[in-house]
């Protein structure tokens, strides 16, 4: 019994085997009979039939304090023999299940949790695992980083909620000011120890959670080394749930040329896929630049679109297909102003899909006070993004720095973005 609960309480989960004042090995969970002992009244669910009652069909692995409230008078009649072998089944299922999966189904979990507009949400170890196994994979919370994964805290930031009444900066000027701080943690997290981790091969596949300001999820997304497999997972508001649903509908998406502008420098596209973004609300600085917008093909855009993984995945080639585009127009374009109305799943997403040397800079807008601001670019090096010199960008994940390296591999990534972008309109390519 012991190991098929994996040395769990088969009603809380509590690891049994650990002694939290000692820090000892010991046995703290007890055997508990689920049909009584004794087949009489004083033996708690004692009168059955069952004739095996020390079988381990007939044990349950729990804490002290669980085995005392279910045989306790009071809550025999919610503790049913019924009730309990559907939680000793349950149990044991999960655990036969996480540990006949292999090592290449482990994942290193990243969380990122801040304040949206004062608001933050539950985004547990638990909640993420809980996500991660119905995912069929199992989540490797490494010990070199507590026990808790890689945590991307943003919640103790002074300035994330803008008041009406501070008059002092405008509030796009907060956003930013907000932002340098967040990219700050955030760049932190990563190379100290994301990066560590994918050095020493402890990080082979990358399971991310993110709740937060959109702009900082497209920032996220971008520092994400692009050689470790990687799952996004989404909030799912209804049920406030991070599981994919795999029987909800897959979303198509388009690329629609709102305003046809001549080609230029910058250009714009505005992604109404959570929410809509009408053309009033446009920046006047922007009117005058060519336009793009994505949106759901066949659906209103909503809040909860993304159920389904395989619309994230749709988002993505839609995207990329759009970027292919931009590399391809006779002009180039130096800076993509984006408007988002996004899920955080697929702003995510779209910072991954950013390559430094191959695509224009994204100058990320996010909606403030009534109006859309531009609060943080996608696309500079640290320096540039401090107000100091320009840097010379490197490709992520890449070794060495700039030359015709750079350049042939930059060449390489157009040809692979254009021949995935026929392959997304001609299945049989």
């Amino acid at each position: 019994v012991w190991v098929r609960c994996g040395g769990r309480c088969a009603i809380c989960n509590r690891y049994l085997l650990d002694g939290g004042m000692t820090a000892r090995t010991l046995r703290l969970g007890e055997l508990a009979h689920i049909v009584g002992r004794r087949d009489n009244a004083l033996s708690p669910r004692g009168e059955s039939e069952l004739d095996h009652r020390e079988s381990a069909d007939n044990l349950i692995l729990v804490c002290a304090d669980e085995h005392d409230e279910f045989d306790a008078p009071g809550a025999l009649d919610v503790f049913t023999v019924n009730v309990l072998r559907e939680l000793k089944y349950s149990h044991e299922d999960r655990i036969r299940h996480l540990t006949g999966l292999g090592e290449d189904r482990a994942t290193t979990v990243l969380r990122m949790v801040g304040q949206v507009h004062g608001r933050e949400v539950e985004l547990s170890r638990q909640t993420a695992a809980t996500a991660v196994v119905a995912a069929k994979r199992y989540p490797l919370f490494l010990e070199s980083y507590s026990r808790h994964g890689i945590e991307i805290d943003l919640r103790h930031l002074p300035g994330e909620s803008t008041r009406p009444g501070d008059t002092r900066w405008d509030a796009g000027e907060r956003g930013r000011t907000y932002h340098r701080q967040a990219t700050a943690v955030i760049d932190d997290v990563i190379e100290h120890q994301l990066k560590r981790g994918i050095a020493r091969d402890n990080v082979r596949h990358l399971s991310v959670f993110g709740f937060a300001r959109l702009p900082l999820l497209v920032y996220l997304g971008s520092r994400l080394d692009d050689t470790v497999p990687t799952e996004i997972f989404q909030r799912r508001r209804h049920d406030e749930s991070w599981s994919w649903q795999d029987t909800a509908p897959i979303v198509d998406f388009a690329t629609h040329l709102d305003h046809a502008a001549p080609h230029g420098p910058e250009e714009v596209v505005v992604l109404s896929v959570s929410g809509t973004v009408n053309p009033e609300e446009i920046p006047a600085e922007l009117t005058g630049l060519r336009r793009f917008r994505i949106s759901p093909s066949s659906v209103p855009s909503a809040p909860d679109i993304l159920a389904n993984r395989g619309s994230l995945e749709r988002f993505t080639a839609c995207v990329r297909s759009l970027l292919a585009d931009l590399e391809a127009a006779p002009q180039t374009v130096r800076r993509l102003h984006v408007i988002p109305a996004l899920p955080m799943s697929a702003a995510i997403a779209l910072g991954r899909l950013h390559h430094l040397q191959v695509h224009p800079q994204f100058a990320i807008y996010e909606r403030l006070d009534g109006r859309y601001w531009r609060t943080l670019d996608v696309g500079l090096g640290v320096d540039e993004r401090e107000g100091g010199t320009p840097v010379r960008p490197v490709l992520r994940s890449m070794g060495g720095s700039g030359g015709p390296v750079v350049h042939a591999r930059a060449a390489a990534r157009r040809d692979v973005y254009r021949r995935l972008r026929r392959s997304d309109e001609d299945p049989g390519e």
